[in-house]
């Protein structure tokens, strides 16, 4: 009997994954991917990004701080934009972050409300109410125009004017308390209107309808709510204008509402650069400066993809291509590769389906300014807060322009925290995101143009195509059971004949797209189509 040859282990089976785009999503779906090898199957992850840097940090800048007496200049690093996150909103993200490494901190923002009149030297912006923070638990303060009607005058009228102020402050404090509660209650899951409703016609809807309420205006009283408070809180949150928040489908403002009650705002400690260097590590192709051009199928086998990024530069081989980039970004790659698909393609109807689906998308050009003018916050010092969102509805529309957006965005300015050792040494910095009014010239340190996706009810209609979700009646968004909608992988999932063609992003999950939707579409990407296509089972990963 001859010697047995000893067994020699088969290499492992390399599956290339071209993901494209280097924000959140595109980071977390290259770290999943590239951390999914096994023995039998090797993923080789590339990393598109067309800017020189990754996506996360593109828009980050360096605020130069002159230290006195010293002649000597450091660099501050910020994000742009603030990059905060809610407790309640963001399991998967803060799961992801501890999962990972990252630092973060609790920071409960206190807000103040106001309202600009008038223009150029006339202008005002008056405080009409000032919220503590932490959801609530640290109460409301008095503005200072509550103390506005007593100048002037004299004892007695001045001591009468003062308890009038309280009285006043006193009244507005029950009745916005009311509204609160109201609209805490009114956002728990079994109160939820239908789908398709849109914020506008909820709050109409929603109105109180009794013979009493009407009579006191208490139906009055929750429009004024909805339009001065929640409207603005929810333009700032979306960085969207009032039309669209008026627009947006309200189930997803309630399920924020309910889900961030009594919860912390969180900030990262290190900023966006190590989110970036502990996302990106394990991927080892990143291909920065690198606009893709075209796509199509590879000549050499048609179950995969070639991508060029350059006249004589093709990428190929890809079995996967996952687009991380906005929708209406992915257009123009996805039309270049149905086009080089021939008319029988069993893949090209899925093409155009997923062409047809982007489309319904929709984005707004947002602006952020770092800067260090005051008079673009509220006049009194003593109403100003950690964020100061400030509205003009009623003021006549201006066009964008490189530094403004249009008067219906609610201005956002946001007190730059500075680090403990500069705050005797430095002015107050400023990020205000959206500016309805332009600070002064001298003042201006970055100007940042960016897009984010904004809902619609055609969108929500259309997402269903990419992801869904199924939810019993008692639970939230992002608690029920998860799935890809049918247009996800682009037949792959039926066909190892078809490359897989893939969809995240933070339009690509349900809520409000931000940073949670993000990272559950690109898990729910990598988890649900990538590795089962590939005959794999989801590593534990404790989040």
């Amino acid at each position: 009997m001859g010697r047995q040859s000893p067994l020699v282990a088969r290499p492992p089976r390399t599956v290339k994954v071209a993901v494209v785009g280097s924000g959140l999503a595109g980071l977390t779906a290259a770290h999943l991917v590239a951390t999914s090898s096994t023995d039998d199957v090797e993923f080789e992850v590339h990393l598109f990004e067309k800017s020189a840097v990754l996506g996360m940090d593109s828009h980050s800048v360096s605020i130069p701080i002159l230290q006195k007496g010293e002649g000597s200049e450091i660099l501050w690093r910020v994000d742009v934009p603030m990059r905060s996150f809610q407790g309640g909103y963001y399991p998967q993200l803060i799961a992801l972050y501890k999962a990972i490494g990252v630092k973060f901190r609790q920071s409960d923002f206190s807000y103040s409300f106001s309202k600009l009149t008038g223009q150029s030297e006339n202008r005002s912006i008056t405080t009409f109410m000032i919220y503590n923070g932490a959801s609530g638990r640290a109460g409301i303060s008095m503005p200072s125009a509550f103390w506005t009607s007593m100048k002037g005058t004299t004892y007695p009228f001045h001591f009468i004017s003062n308890i009038l102020a309280v009285f006043m402050f006193i009244g507005s404090t029950l009745l916005l308390a009311f509204n609160y509660i109201r609209i805490s209650l009114l956002s728990a899951p079994p109160f939820r209107p239908a789908p398709d409703l849109t914020f506008g016609d909820w709050v109409e809807h929603s109105s109180p309808k009794g013979i009493l309420a009407r009579t006191i205006g208490l139906d009055a009283k929750w429009r004024e709510f909805c339009m001065a408070i929640i409207v603005p809180l929810f333009s700032a949150v979306c960085t969207a204008p009032s039309e669209d928040i008026l627009a947006h489908p309200v189930q997803e403002f309630l399920d924020y509402i309910w889900l961030t009650l009594f919860t912390h705002h969180y900030v990262v400690m290190n900023g966006v650069r190590d989110v970036v260097r502990r996302l990106a590590e394990p991927v080892h192709h990143v291909h920065t400066s690198t606009p893709i051009i075209s796509m199509q199928r590879d000549p050499q086998d048609p179950s995969k993809v070639s991508i060029s990024t350059g006249p004589d530069s093709w990428h190929a081989g890809f079995s996967h291509v996952v687009f991380a980039t906005q929708a209406n970004s992915a257009v123009p790659l996805l039309s270049s590769y149905c086009a080089s698909l021939s008319k029988k393609s069993q893949q090209r109807p899925k093409i155009d389906d997923l062409l047809a689906c982007l489309r319904s998308f929709t984005y707004r050009r947002n602006i952020v300014v770092n800067h260090t003018d005051g008079t673009i916050m509220p006049d009194c010092a003593k109403d100003r807060r950690d964020l100061n969102l400030i509205d003009a509805l009623h003021l006549e529309k201006h066009d964008a322009n490189d530094v403004c957006v249009p008067t219906s965005f609610t201005m956002a300015t946001h007190v730059l925290p500075l680090p403990s050792h500069l705050k005797p040494l430095t002015p107050a910095y400023y990020q205000t995101t959206n500016p309805i009014i332009p600070p002064t010239d001298g003042s201006i340190i970055s100007v940042t143009s960016l897009e984010r996706a904004v809902l619609t009810v055609e969108a929500k209609k259309a997402l269903q195509d990419l992801a869904k979700e199924e939810r019993k009646w008692w639970q939230s968004q992002g608690r029920g059971r998860m799935s890809l909608g049918k247009l996800q992988g682009a037949g792959r999932r039926d066909s190892s004949a078809e490359p897989g063609i893939w969809f995240c992003g933070s339009y690509a999950h349900g809520g409000i797209p931000l940073l949670e939707g993000c990272v559950v579409s690109a898990k729910n990407v990598v988890n649900m189509g990538i590795l089962p296509c590939e005959g794999l089972i989801p590593k534990p990963r404790g989040w």
